[in-house]
């Protein structure tokens, strides 16, 4: 994956607590990273088109290539994108890189499956046309 495949991008704030023993950012903190960018281009993407108390999306699976080391006070930024669309499902990629002399270095990729859901009736449904629609059209 390279970073500026993505148009999507979410500041990430290290905390001293992402710290591990070998004063790196422990390897379970990108997920949150992950999650953040997800979350926040969800926010964009969708707006007003979706009602999260009652639907939205269950992650199914993740993976994560971790590839060079982040520091507390790194600047660090994760790129977000929606690379697939199932019936039921969205495949979407993660870059977290760090910013080092105005150039970026990648520092994990990831690949997520989240799925469709129905918050209320506890099931997945199809994803909606509008949802769709919407990041074909951001994506494109």
């Amino acid at each position: 994956m390279l970073y500026k495949d993505f148009k999507y991008v979410t500041p990430i704030q290290l905390r001293f607590n992402d710290i591990d023993r070998l004063d790196h950012v422990n390897n379970a903190c990108y997920l949150t990273f992950f999650e953040l960018g997800r979350v926040n281009y969800f926010n964009k993407i969708l707006n007003r088109n979706i009602n999260w108390n009652e639907r939205g999306f269950v992650t199914a699976r993740t993976e994560i290539d971790h590839i060079t080391s982040l520091y507390l006070l790194d600047e660090v930024y994760c790129f977000t994108k929606v690379a697939g669309i199932g019936t039921k499902s969205i495949t979407i990629h993660d870059c977290v890189v760090k910013k080092v002399n105005d150039q970026y270095i990648e520092c994990a990729n990831g690949v997520g499956i989240l799925v469709a859901m129905d918050y209320l009736k506890k099931e997945s449904i199809e994803m909606p046309a509008k949802w769709r629609e919407l990041f074909d059209s951001f994506e494109k």
